[in-house]
């Protein structure tokens, strides 16, 4: 009999894994909880392609090194599985790095990170130069001077910026695209609205038990693959799989504001390093904002996070639609300038995040700063996938793929 494979959670990750299987024949059942699949943290992100930068408090450079191994795969990977649809996804002006005046690392600290990044870029980058949306992620960033940097940012809380080459995609377009691909290949069967209650493997296999419209069923297959977020650790524990250090969940809102030219002044930037925030515009007339003091609105160290609201009502919408524009404009002033109905009509929109470590951000010895030990683990017949960013989501996708295919 043809293999049976089931993925358990159809978020970003969990399609890559479904589209590579299906490539090589396999049939998937991917299971979510939602009505369609890829309308959660896949697309509620600011769809950075990371080359590393971010992770300066990472001394190893581990961190660097695995998102830039992710970032070189991310787009033939996706073109592999989605064909031509990828190029039609909107990407962001390459980002600028900006440095707090308040950040956890001086400027010389973020500068020579930015360096070693750029050295691991070489390295994994090869002769040819590496599909990633028309930039090229080998180019070295720079140091702008005083008077470009005034030019963008406040100077009171802005001590030194870098321009980069690393981008952001869509995310709502991206899922958009994958979500038509997954739907349309006949090996993939997507079972929403099931929440997935835990899992039985034994030597053969697994068996999924999950709940439909309330009722309880039970599905065997060759082998399961968890690849859900905020739900991951609990089926985990179902098949005798326990967390190996300290995790933490977040709940963090944002900003997504849509209208013409909205974010044709707005540079994208990400502000390092600390509990800021980033700007990013994905082509002209979509923009992102995260202010994280007023974004972020809870925290768990539970093996599942609370049933924390992710459409938030109106007059908490408002509260951090203000605090997310008035944090960001006191560092990037072209904030201020929106349009005030674009302003109006912008959406407040919700994710949780998951990473290893007990203490957020704004410490510098948090593990939320490192994000190399994720990835694929398995344990017989069952799977379990750390995704970490969404940058690793296609590689990732591919290794535990590869893995599937060898064990059968």
């Amino acid at each position: 009999m043809p293999m049976r494979v089931a993925v358990l959670g159809g978020g970003l990750q969990g399609a890559c894994v479904a589209l590579e299987l299906a490539g090589a024949g396999v049939s998937v059942d991917v299971y979510d909880k939602n009505a369609r699949c890829l309308t959660q943290a896949s697309a509620q992100n600011e769809g950075k392609i990371h080359l590393g930068y971010v992770y300066a408090n990472d001394p190893s450079l581990a961190t660097a090194r695995m998102m830039i191994r992710g970032a070189h795969s991310f787009a033939p990977l996706l073109r592999r599985w989605i064909g031509a649809a990828v190029d039609a996804v909107p990407v962001s002006a390459p980002f600028y790095y900006a440095v707090h005046a308040d950040s956890l690392l001086s400027v010389g600290e973020v500068e020579r990170h930015f360096a070693c990044c750029h050295a691991i870029a070489l390295d994994e980058g090869g002769g040819a130069r590496p599909d990633y949306f028309g930039e090229d992620p080998r180019a070295a960033p720079t140091r702008l001077s005083d008077a470009e940097c005034d030019g963008l940012f406040s100077s009171e809380t802005v001590t030194a910026a870098f321009r980069t080459s690393e981008i952001g995609i869509d995310p709502v377009a991206l899922t958009d695209a994958v979500r038509e691909r997954l739907t349309a290949e006949p090996r993939v069967r997507c079972i929403a609205g099931a929440l997935v209650r835990g899992v039985e493997p034994d030597a053969g296999g697994a068996t999924v038990r999950f709940e439909r419209e309330g009722i309880a069923a039970r599905e065997r297959y060759d082998h399961v693959v968890n690849t859900l977020w905020e739900g991951r650790l609990a089926v985990d524990r179902t098949a005798g799989v326990e967390p190996e250090r300290p995790w933490l969940y977040r709940v963090k809102h944002h900003l997504r504001v849509q209208g013409p030219g909205v974010a044709a002044r707005i540079p994208s930037v990400t502000l390092v390093l600390g509990a800021f925030g980033d700007t990013v515009g994905y082509g002209t007339d979509a923009l992102y904002l995260s202010w994280y003091p007023a974004g972020m609105r809870g925290t768990s160290a539970e093996i599942a996070p609370p049933a924390w609201p992710l459409p938030l009502g109106e007059l908490d919408a408002a509260h951090v639609r203000r605090g997310i524009l008035d944090g960001l404009a006191r560092i990037v002033p072209a904030v201020g300038d929106l349009p005030a109905e674009a302003v109006a009509a912008s959406q407040v929109k919700g994710g949780i995040i998951f990473a290893w470590g007990r203490t957020d951000i704004d410490d510098r010895a948090s593990g939320l700063h490192e994000r190399h030990a994720i990835g694929p683990r398995s344990h017989g017949r069952y799977h379990t996938v750390d995704t970490g960013k969404l940058t690793m989501a296609p590689l990732f996708g591919k290794r535990i793929a590869d893995r599937i295919r060898q064990i059968a």
